[in-house]
């Protein structure tokens, strides 16, 4: 993310965005310094749970809508929402692609913002917002160098060979990948039971 923001995003958005991580960043670290290693296994297993509860309702949901970790990286999204980007729907799989790299600079400012408003109020758990989906120079690169048969410098995992193999990694987006999409946006949080944010769903409604 750091890499991310000093190439991207200009320094009084790099500073908002710091400002908002400082402020959780020690509740997070002193609940994480708690856990022991089985508790982490099983969050991550929780998350994983959470990955599969949402197979059935993307497959159903209308809604352009994905699902990333607390961290960003994007693990699984909808056909509608791969199409409303530009962007093959492979590369939403096991955070090839991170949710503020389809964002403009000024949308992901607002984001993380508000994320940081609820991220540790248990109170709290939806936002409603809007934001301009725009896919970043980094997210095209890869997307063409994919296309071109580069590949992206990873290992092929079982599941991204699934999708190859089934012919999803193939299939192309039919929207302008970089075109900026205003949207209305909302964002739930799915905590464990630490009350740490496990994974976020997001719903994209294109506006005019």
């Amino acid at each position: 993310m750091q890499q991310f923001m000093e190439t991207n995003l200009g320094r009084a958005s790099i500073m908002r965005i710091l400002d908002v991580v400082n402020t959780f960043r020690p509740t997070f670290r002193s609940i994480a310094q708690a856990l022991t290693d089985i508790d982490l296994l099983l969050v991550e297993e929780g998350f994983e749970r959470l990955l599969l509860d949402y197979d059935a309702v993307f497959n159903a949901f209308g809604v352009p809508a994905c699902l990333w970790r607390r961290t960003g990286e994007i693990y699984k999204a909808n056909r509608e929402f791969a199409d409303l980007v530009g962007v093959p729907l492979s590369f939403f799989h096991e955070g090839r692609v991170c949710i503020y790299e389809i964002m403009s600079e000024a949308s992901a400012v607002n984001y993380w913002e508000k994320y940081g408003e609820i991220a540790f109020d248990a109170s709290q758990k939806a936002v409603l917002t809007t934001c301009v989906l725009q896919t970043s120079a980094s997210v095209r690169s890869l997307v063409h160098r994919a296309a071109k048969g580069l590949g992206d410098a990873r290992p092929m995992s079982s599941s991204r060979m699934a999708l190859a193999i089934s012919g999803v990694a193939d299939q192309p987006s039919p929207s302008q990948p970089g075109r900026p999409v205003r949207c209305c946006f909302s964002f739930t949080l799915r905590r464990d039971k630490y009350k740490i944010p496990l994974g976020i769903i997001g719903n994209f409604i294109p506006t005019p």
